[in-house]
C-alpha cells in the first residue's frame, strides 16, 4: 500500500498545478480509481471512466462509469480538464487517435496526459512487459504501444491541442524500482 499511495501522489504532482478552483475533472482511464479518489477528496467535481471496473478505494458510484473504450456517453465540453494518466500506452496504436479526439471534444481547456516515455532499450523492454502484463489483467489481446516523448508532442499538436508542458519526469520519482521513462504533457485545447 505505501508503494501505491507513493505513485499516486506522484501521479498528483503533475495533475494538481494544471487544475484551477471549481474545476469538473474527467479521468479518462482511471483504473484502481486512486488519482480519482484523491482529487474526489480535494473537493473537485470528478468523474471517473474505465473499460473496466477495478475501483479500490471508496470511490461513489455516481463519481464513476464504464464506458466502451470509444465514446464516453457525456456531453461535448463537460469537463473543464480531462485526465489520461498512464492509460494511452494501452491503448491500441488505430485507436489512440480517436480517444484523444474524445478527450478533445469532452474537455472544454485543458488535457493532462502523463505516460511512459521509452527512452532506451531497456525501457522499452520494461514497457513490453508491462503492456503484456496489463493486457491480460484486463483481458485482452489487443496490441498497445509506447512512444516518445517527441512523438506524443507532434501527436497532440496534429489533433488540435497547443502543447503547453512537455517534461521528462525524473525516473526514480515515482517507483525505485521501476525507474522507467515517463513524461507529462499539459495540453491546451485550441
Amino acid at each position: 500500500m505505501p508503494s501505491v499511495r507513493k505513485e499516486t501522489l506522484h501521479t498528483l504532482s503533475y495533475v494538481r498545478p494544471a487544475l484551477e478552483p471549481g474545476d469538473r475533472i474527467l479521468d479518462i482511464g482511471c483504473g484502481d480509481g486512486w488519482v480519482l479518489g484523491n482529487l474526489i477528496g480535494d473537493g473537485h467535481d470528478v468523474m471517473g471512466v474505465d473499460i473496466v471496473d477495478l475501483r479500490k478505494p471508496a470511490v461513489p458510484e455516481f463519481a464513476f462509469a464504464l464506458y466502451d473504450g470509444e465514446k464516453v456517453p457525456l456531453p461535448d465540453a463537460s469537463f473543464d480538464v480531462v485526465l489520461l494518466t498512464f492509460v494511452l500506452h494501452h491503448v491500441p496504436n488505430d485507436k489512440k487517435a480517436p480517444l484523444v479526439a474524445e478527450a478533445r471534444r469532452l474537455t472544454r481547456r485543458t488535457l493532462v496526459v502523463l505516460e511512459d516515455t521509452p527512452r532506451n532499450l531497456i525501457d522499452r523492454w520494461a514497457c513490453n512487459i508491462h503492456g503484456r502484463s496489463h493486457r491480460k489483467r484486463i483481458g485482452t489481446t489487443a496490441d498497445f504501444g509506447f512512444y516518445p516523448q517527441w512523438e506524443w508532442e507532434q501527436f497532440f499538436v496534429d489533433r488540435g491541442f497547443a502543447v503547453r508542458r512537455s517534461e521528462a519526469l525524473p525516473r526514480f520519482s515515482r517507483d525505485v524500482i521501476r525507474p522507467w521513462a515517463r513524461c507529462c504533457f499539459v495540453l491546451d485545447k485550441l
